[in-house]
């Protein structure tokens, strides 16, 4: 039987050190508040092309064993060099989050909450160009 370590490049090895070059770059960026603020967040980030992860997204139940800044799901960035476009990405879903009212469908009518992009009903574009 071939050992993992013997296969060359694309081995476990060989993937493991890769691994470990990216975890020596990673920096947190974001403390949320529960693991869906963490995911929403996390999603935008890959959607501008930022590579991230969340840590502590199951650590909350221990909340008053240790500190909440350390127990708080967290998301890092894998490079500190994102940071301008992560906190570009993030103004704007706090901006988002602070929309109130409703938006009216221009194709079928229908009323949207202010946070929606596309219309429920019909799938319509509902930003104002």
């Amino acid at each position: 039987m071939i050992e993992p370590e013997t296969l060359g490049p694309g081995s476990h090895r060989d993937h493991r050190l890769r691994q470990l070059r990216t975890l020596r770059h990673m920096e947190r960026f974001y403390d949320a508040f529960n693991r869906f603020d963490a995911y929403l967040l996390l999603h935008r980030l890959q959607q501008a092309g930022i590579a991230a992860h969340v840590f502590n997204e199951h650590v909350q139940s221990i909340v008053g064993d240790v500190p909440p800044d350390v127990a708080q799901p967290q998301v890092w960035l894998e490079r500190a060099g994102d940071r301008p476009r992560a906190e570009a990405v993030l103004a704007a879903l706090q901006a988002d989050r602070r929309k109130t009212g409703s938006v009216r469908c221009r194709k079928c009518g229908e009323d949207n909450p202010a946070t929606f992009d596309l219309c429920w009903h019909c799938g319509a574009d509902l930003q104002v160009s």
